[in-house]
């Protein structure tokens, strides 16, 4: 996909582009925070924010579930990760609905308090 933007690189080199956040063409909710006035908490949202998406991909109770969970998180951050699968691809995938996947995502919003 890249290799036609960047004809003279190794494939190796293309997935470090890929996966480079500096190169991602989507935006993160938290891009959008205004900035805490004290930069010494910034540290501390980040702990609270990765502490919370990891108990809620811990909380599912199967090995599957937890994959579910944590592909979900991807689709919500960075889709790109998972080749920009859409819910009823990633259902399909897990053996549930879309209405089901969909439903994880949004618990997963209300957890970190997107909505």
């Amino acid at each position: 996909m890249l290799w036609f933007i960047f004809p003279g690189m190794k494939p190796s080199e293309l997935r470090q582009i890929e996966n480079d956040l500096r190169h991602t063409e989507r935006w993160h909710p938290v891009d959008f925070f205004e900035p805490l006035p004290n930069s010494n908490k910034s540290p501390r949202r980040t702990c609270e924010v990765l502490s919370r998406t990891f108990v809620w991909v811990a909380d599912g109770s199967t090995l599957e579930q937890v994959g579910l969970r944590a592909t979900v998180v991807l689709y919500c951050v960075r889709p790109d990760l998972i080749s920009g699968q859409s819910l009823e691809e990633i259902g399909l995938q897990a053996g549930c609905t879309r209405q089901a996947v969909e439903h994880l995502a949004a618990d997963f919003r209300y957890t970190l308090g997107w909505e």
